[in-house]
């Protein structure tokens, strides 16, 4: 339903062509789809994504994920929360301190970060901070530049004793000169007298609570809860015994009867973690200030099970904030793109307000609304847009968007001023990376690691007038797509899904760690890259020390990746969307990271497994997609379900956050001892015998796993290859050096993981699929190295038959456009806006195929044994075996199968 929409309204656009133009097809892309990733301060940037970059007001650059402000009451300044740092703001002349600061003159004044909550007392020189994972609440005086004073949230209240507390939201309420505070951790809302600094009240919320509100009258107080389960362990699992009792995957698939109700494994009890429709999962507690007493517990947004737009959600509605108003509170639902609206005086949801921002993309769900704020005449709402880089103003009688203001990347709170005459915004990542290495490269006071060298943002904005909104909002939707046209011709990539039959029928999606382009194909002369970078190329490149090079002559640390994009197609031009693991695979599997991935991956935390505070054993946001983190329509695997097309997993999503990674975990890479549902629609399709993220597993080991699978489901037995096949290939992570497995120094994980790649695709091409198969080779993200363009620049190549032979692209791509080469070829409709909006790679493409199999470079043995390293599993590999790979089908009834296929007219569905 949602692809057919917005299928009819670009055809409905392009309706008065001529005959001429007529196989001229509309689609949706990126506005930098020309362009290089690029941060310029005075102009236009270009983001990883493709999209623009140009903020309305003022701007300027403060420290990496802000993710809570406050004004002071005063109205002259703004205090930024970030982990472990705040940012003091003079809103007059926009300079802003630093706390601490890099010269280490402002001492810090946390302990083990921060998180969320950030308020000013009566006067506009006390501020409350979260003290995020040490539990307490740190009282700041930003005139004196100095600490006062540290209240804990542990201890008893009552009868019952609070440990391990983890401070998140806060507001001051002056009425009764106390805070309230929520403690994600102990799952409740905790009142503090300030006159005595004693806690004397508290309430039990839903799961992780988030954030919070209290009506203008101070009589009610809203929370929002973004968990869904309360993760329990093994049933008899004791600190001393988790070793014996983990379990080598996940337990169950989400929203199962073993997940509702557990299940046995191996003899083990497992308990369930219950319905996803809780009332304490993802919803709003309405709480009776007098009385102390939750009056109601509202579930906001969509639910799970529900048929939004003829498609099932799977995904929890995550409500994370709250504006009140005298009568209405009004809650923000990331993952429904929608606005639930209290009626507080009867306690329930009177109605729900879509932000919508254009008709062609508003089917899809991708804007992710986070931070919210209410006029003072409560007329207006104004959004923060995570997803969309844009604040949102809703009329709230009519329940319409009337605008949009252009922000940075990743706005997550939006602030009136006195008056309502100024809008105060918060982004989290500004303006993006920039580079992060090379020959003119100059290291800034903060880093280079992707993260910290890529600055939040703080705008001040004029509130516009309908003049100057009309021209905001034209700015916001023009950096985030615009309407392009191609040829409807026999490229092998259709230019939307279910438009043409394509020759190829099975794509094997392999997905590596942590490297950025340079550092493995800088030394590419005919491409975009920067030579001195390059430590993971060949011939020595930047390799090595001088005092090494005359030892190590002739070095090759990557052939196979060199061998591979010379041979078929790769690209200059690519970014992963991602910083890290975290976000990187929720992205490159099709899943927007919502605010709680973004929030809780940018804190610091601790596990606590076996602590009586249950939200110390959130899965805590990895390389996994938790349940906290589905989306609406879920993403791939999802997708591909729904229509009902096959796809098997290999390694992808076996990791949660704290579970056990030894060598000897081989099943999936992973030992579970806290239980966490997986994606209902991978759980039965993915192998339990291949090891996902565990760089203590040699990545021969991997492939020696996905050749013997492979051989046994697709070519020896009766079983279809998948229509998709995703594959986790991750030792060019790098880890240690361990010279007793061969791994004598980092080098030796990239030449690990190269040899694997080489195997793989050298097998693949000897199948009786590679007729019709492309092979997609990326990274999930580019934290572990350096690029002259920009510290998100990753690697993507494709391979293949229908892929043209020694081809670079240019075309600037990211995840979304992976996905959008996926989704295409297999007829799957799109997930979200950035999958709709993606870059179209069709230069990677040919219609004239070449069937000449990869054939395998072998590793260079100085810096990677790889007997020493399957030594520990017994095994050897039989490389005569390698180079023989599978029987292949012949080259002459390839090409005689591709002409059959050329001769089927294109038809538009």
């Amino acid at each position: 339903m949602r692809y057919c929409f917005l299928l009819m309204i670009l055809v409905k656009a392009f309706n008065t062509v001529n005959a001429q133009q007529s196989k001229l097809i509309p689609i949706l892309e990126v506005p930098g789809k020309f362009e290089y990733a690029r941060v310029q301060e005075k102009g236009v940037s270009v983001l990883p994504s493709g999209r623009y970059i140009s903020p309305a007001g003022e701007m300027i650059r403060i420290t990496n994920d802000p993710f809570g402000m406050r004004i002071s009451p005063d109205g002259k300044k703004a205090v930024t929360l970030h982990n472990g740092v705040f940012t003091i703001i003079d809103i007059e002349t926009m300079r802003p301190v630093r706390v601490p600061s890099y010269d280490g003159k402002i001492a810090s004044p946390f302990s083990k970060g921060s998180f969320l909550g950030v308020d000013f007392g009566k006067t506009s020189n006390i501020v409350y901070l979260s003290g995020g994972d040490n539990g307490a609440v740190l009282v700041y005086d930003i005139n004196g530049m100095k600490r006062l004073d540290s209240i804990s949230l542990n201890g008893k209240v009552g009868t019952e004793l609070f440990d391990d507390s983890f401070t998140s939201d806060l507001l001051f309420n002056e009425e009764k000169n106390e805070l309230l505070v929520l403690d994600r951790a102990n799952y409740r809302m905790v009142r503090i007298n300030l006159n005595n600094k004693q806690i004397e009240a508290s309430i039990p919320c839903g799961r992780l609570p988030f954030g919070l509100s209290v009506s203008p009258d101070k009589r009610f107080a809203f929370v929002a809860n973004v968990g869904m389960y309360a993760y329990p362990l093994i049933e008899g699992m004791t600190e001393k015994n988790y070793d014996s009792l983990v379990i080598p995957h996940h337990p169950y698939g989400d929203n199962t009867k073993e997940s509702i109700n557990g299940t046995i494994i191996d003899g083990k009890k497992i308990p369930g973690v219950g319905s996803p429709l809780s009332p304490e999962a993802m919803s709003v507690f309405v709480i009776d200030l007098a009385t102390n007493k939750v009056l109601r517990k509202l579930k906001t947004g969509h639910q799970i099970g529900e048929l939004i737009e003829d498609i099932e959600v799977v995904g929890g509605a995550s409500p994370n904030s709250i504006a009140v108003g005298k009568k209405y509170a009004y809650i923000t639902n990331a993952t429904n793109d929608n606005i639930s609206v209290i009626d507080y005086s009867t306690q329930k949801i009177v109605r729900h307000i879509p932000i919508k921002v254009s008709a062609t993309i508003d089917q899809f769900r991708g804007l992710l609304p986070f931070g919210v704020t209410l006029s003072k005449d409560e007329k207006k709402l104004f959004v923060a847009l995570l997803g969309f880089n844009a604040v949102a103003i809703i009329d709230v009688e009519s329940n319409k968007t009337i605008g949009l203001i252009p922000t940075g990347w990743g706005p997550s709170r939006v602030m009136l001023g006195k008056d309502d005459q100024e809008l105060y915004i918060i982004t989290a990542r500004g303006l993006g990376a920039g580079p992060n290495g090379g020959m003119n490269f100059k290291k800034p006071i903060q880093g280079t690691f992707i993260s910290d060298l890529q600055l939040g943002s703080f705008h001040k904005v004029a509130m516009p007038d309908s003049i100057q909104l009309a021209k905001y909002t034209a700015t916001a939707l023009s950096n985030t797509f615009f309407r392009s046209t191609v040829t409807l011709n026999q490229n092998p990539l259709p230019p939307l899904p279910g438009i043409y039959e394509s020759p190829i029928k099975h794509i094997v999606y392999i997905t590596k760690e942590n490297r950025t382009y340079d550092e493995v194909f800088g030394q590419i002369k005919e491409a975009k890259g920067d030579s001195t970078l390059a430590r993971f190329g060949v011939n020595n490149a930047y390799t090595l020390l001088a005092n090494q090079r005359d030892r190590f002559k002739g070095l090759k640390v990557s052939p196979n990746h060199h061998k591979i994009a010379r041979q078929f197609s790769f690209s200059d031009n690519f970014y992963c969307d991602s910083d890290a693991s975290i976000h990187g695979h929720h992205w490159m599997m099709g899943v927007i990271p919502n605010e709680w991935v973004e929030t809780n991956s940018s804190v610091s935390k601790t596990a606590k497994f076996f602590s009586a505070a249950p939200g110390r054993r959130f899965p805590g946001s990895t390389g996994s997609m938790d349940p906290e983190d589905f989306a609406e329509a879920g993403g791939i695997w999802e997708a591909f379900e729904r229509k009902k097309k096959l796809f098997y997993n290999f390694g992808e999503a076996n990791e949660t956050a704290h579970v056990r990674e030894e060598w000897y975990d081989t099943a999936t890479g992973a030992g579970h001892g806290v239980m966490v549902p997986m994606q209902k629609a991978l759980f039965t399709r993915t192998s339990r015998n291949y090891p996902g993220y565990n760089t203590n597993i040699p990545d021969q080991y991997r492939a020696n796993q996905f050749e013997k699978e492979f051989t046994r489901k697709w070519i020896n037995g009766k079983e279809e290859m998948p229509s998709l096949i995703t594959i986790q290939l991750p030792n060019d992570h790098i880890a240690k050096a361990r010279p007793e497995d061969g791994y004598t120094s980092a080098h030796s994980f990239m030449a690990d993981n190269d040899l694997a790649l080489g195997r793989m695709l050298h097998f693949l091409s000897r199948t009786k699929y590679w007729k019709n198969m492309l092979v997609i080779i990326t990274e999930d993200d580019p934290q572990g190295g350096v690029d002259h363009i920009d510290a998100h620049r990753s690697i993507l190549m494709m391979a293949g038959p229908y892929v043209k032979k020694g081809y670079i692209s240019n075309t600037h791509a990211n995840f979304g456009s992976i996905l959008k080469t996926i989704y295409n070829i297999t007829s799957v409709p799109y997930v979200n806006q950035y999958d709709v909006t993606a870059t179209l790679l069709q230069d990677f493409f040919t219609d004239k195929p070449d069937f000449t199999p990869y054939t395998l470079e072998m590793h260079d043995a100085r810096i990677l044994d790889v007997n020493k390293a399957m030594k520990k599993y017994k095994t050897t590999i039989d490389w005569n075996k390698i180079i023989k790979g599978p029987e292949m089908d012949k080259l002459e009834d390839m090409r005689a199968d591709h002409y059959r296929q050329q001769k089927q007219a294109i038809i538009i569905k």
